[in-house]
């Protein structure tokens, strides 16, 4: 694994997991904060999944598949922030 990419995993994996520390540490007070704070974390998932395509697409381009393969990985703590949004806004 390159260097490039466990810089992306510690990006990927941490910056959700600090937002939801920092949200734990201070839960909303209503529920227009709460509304707030579920935007914050679709934002930032949205922005991930995008810098992790996009990243995915580069090395796709540039045929380099064990790369791709390796990045494409990185989409699961995504799509667990994305499951945790649903939970979140009381889909399940």
């Amino acid at each position: 694994m390159s260097r490039n990419l466990l810089v992306r995993w510690l990006a990927v994996c941490l910056i959700p997991l600090a937002t939801l520390a920092v949200f734990a540490a201070n839960p909303p007070e209503d529920k227009p904060q709460h509304l707030i704070n579920g935007i914050i974390l679709a934002c930032e998932a949205t922005f991930l999944f995008k810098f992790v395509l996009f990243d995915t697409i580069k090395h796709h381009l540039k045929q380099e598949f064990d790369l791709k393969r390796q990045t494409m990985f990185l989409f699961i703590p995504i799509v667990l922030l994305i499951v945790y949004l649903f939970h979140y806004f009381g889909a399940f």
